[in-house]
């Protein structure tokens, strides 16, 4: 188990090909793995969580149940405005960021482009306890400006677009029913793992409107009131 390890810590850090996971790995197991993986990133500073499969439908596509819960890393962090290249099994996601203050309570929210890497070494190994232990595919996020939190997020939207042309437009209560049901699970589930949360943690609350190939392009995530992430991805 040192060397599946080491090897997964390594991919992740170098965004290489994962190695190819046992079977049968059990969700305890895979949060160890997760917990012994984020160990190795020595000289990066872990400043919050994300939640992970917070839709029914990606649930059922990967075989779990339920979310699931990765950690957030400086090195990832990103600004509205960036310019990053294609590379192998980059996704993106429209998120909310909910911005929690020294007591752990929330102080702001923000939009995010959450831009997740999925590099299984086969096709198999997308299962919900390897996604776990290979730190829920997090590795860059895109954050826009942090505004006052709105007291309820029903009736609130992103649109994506892509070189003008809209891709999709989601709601924002989508993942676990909203934001804030989704900060309850997640710190929730971060107590009964024994995560510790980090002072003024960054939390990133589930996909709005699912998972898409982060093809080359221009884009603007309009979240209405709450602001816009603009980002280009070239196919260097």
């Amino acid at each position: 188990m040192d060397e599946l390890i080491e090897q997964i810590a390594d991919a992740l850090r170098t965004r290489s090909t994962l190695p190819e996971f046992p079977e049968s790995l059990t969700i305890a197991e895979a949060y160890e793995i997760q917990h012994r993986v984020v160990a190795k990133f020595e000289g990066d500073s872990m400043i919050g969580l994300k939640a992970g499969l917070t839709s029914a439908g990606s649930q059922e596509s990967i075989g779990v149940p339920h979310p699931i819960l990765g950690r957030l890393f400086a090195s990832g962090r990103l600004f509205s405005g960036t310019t990053l290249p294609t590379i192998p099994g980059r996704f993106l996601e429209c998120e909310i960021g909910i911005c929690l203050d020294e007591s752990g309570n929330p102080s702001s929210v923000c939009p995010v482009i959450e831009l997740p890497r999925i590099a299984f070494r086969i096709s198999t190994d997308t299962t919900g306890p390897n996604l776990i232990a290979s730190n829920v595919a997090a590795d860059r996020y895109i954050l826009g400006a942090c505004v006052e939190s709105p007291k309820s997020f029903v009736g609130r939207s992103v649109k994506l677009k892509r070189d003008g042309k809209k891709l999709y437009q989601a709601n924002l209560t989508e993942p676990l029913g909203g934001p804030w049901e989704s900060l309850a699970w997640m710190l929730n589930e971060s107590r009964s793992l024994g995560y510790s949360i980090p002072n003024e943690a960054l939390m990133l609350t589930g996909a709005c409107g699912g998972i898409h190939p982060a093809s080359p392009g221009s884009y603007v995530a309009d979240y209405g009131n709450l602001g816009c992430v603009a980002f280009e991805i070239t196919d260097d």
